[in-house]
């Protein structure tokens, strides 16, 4: 090996990792975390209040608070409010289950926890705030569907990134 090709060598090292990483590092990176859709909240609510309708409360309850189960997927969930304007089931922080939703007020003061309580219908309605996004950890904007059935406030939400 000549003298040259020696001394290049490091060079020829630094060129191709910066011709060649980003494609590598593309390739090893997760693909972008997909968001659920409106579409999706909508469905999600209806099949909550179907398992609700055939299932009872308890199992439908226990069902929404399964972290592994059919009304949690990726960023979405179901969480349902009580006739005594309490958080009764949540499928993102079990925690949060016994808040009264008047309390439920956002960054930008929005009390959208009294907002589902008063403005839901048994059609369905879409409410607007801010949240804390389980995948990210940030609080987003973020719009819920929110339906009225057998008094019970049956919803799910969609988170938007801020761009």
């Amino acid at each position: 090996m000549s003298k040259y090709c020696k001394t290049c060598y490091p060079y020829v090292l630094v060129l191709s990792l910066a011709l060649f990483a980003p494609a590598w590092l593309a390739a090893e990176l997760p693909p972008a975390q997909e968001r659920a859709t409106a579409g999706q909240a909508v469905a999600m609510v209806a099949r909550a209040i179907a398992y609700y309708d055939e299932h009872g409360r308890e199992a439908t309850f226990a069902a929404i608070e399964d972290k592994q189960g059919e009304f949690v997927d990726r960023d979405l969930y179901i969480f349902v409010y009580g006739p005594g304007r309490t958080i009764v089931a949540h499928g993102s922080n079990t925690a949060l289950v016994g808040t009264v939703a008047d309390t439920l007020i956002d960054v930008d003061g929005v009390p959208f926890g009294a907002m589902f309580m008063d403005q839901a219908t048994a059609e369905g309605i879409w409410v607007d705030y801010k949240w804390h996004d389980p995948v990210s950890r940030e609080v987003l904007p973020k719009t819920s569907w929110v339906v009225l059935h057998d008094g019970y406030i049956f919803g799910a939400g969609i988170y938007q990134p801020e761009p």
